[in-house]
């Protein structure tokens, strides 16, 4: 069974380095098409987990969302991106759960 993400180059790097099998970073939406590569994975048997980046999961709600409510595998994880200008996760969940803000 392999593991495979799509998202933005940066986070792909990251998940290559951290021993994901397959990556598909998307640079372009028009060139890269990023669906195309979803439906691609959804029907491989040997894909067991596809990580996704929060902006492909929020591009592609309505697809990912019909596909998983038809389908237990591969299981669709979202992961947050290493893009710049985005919200620290950790420090949003920190936030949420205390209820104040912390800045690093």
């Amino acid at each position: 069974m392999h593991l495979a993400a799509v998202g933005d180059p940066e986070t792909c790097s990251w998940l290559k380095l951290a021993g994901v099998g397959e990556i598909y970073p998307i640079e372009d939406e028009i060139e890269s098409k990023p669906l195309s590569i979803l439906t691609n994975l959804w029907q491989r048997e040997d894909v067991s987990i596809i990580l996704i980046t929060s902006e492909i999961a929020e591009k592609y709600h309505q697809p990912i969302s019909n596909y998983m409510a038809k389908n237990l595998y591969p299981v669709i994880l979202e992961i947050p991106s290493q893009v710049k200008g985005t919200k620290d996760p950790v420090a949003e969940l920190i936030r949420q759960a205390v209820g104040i803000k912390l800045e690093f």
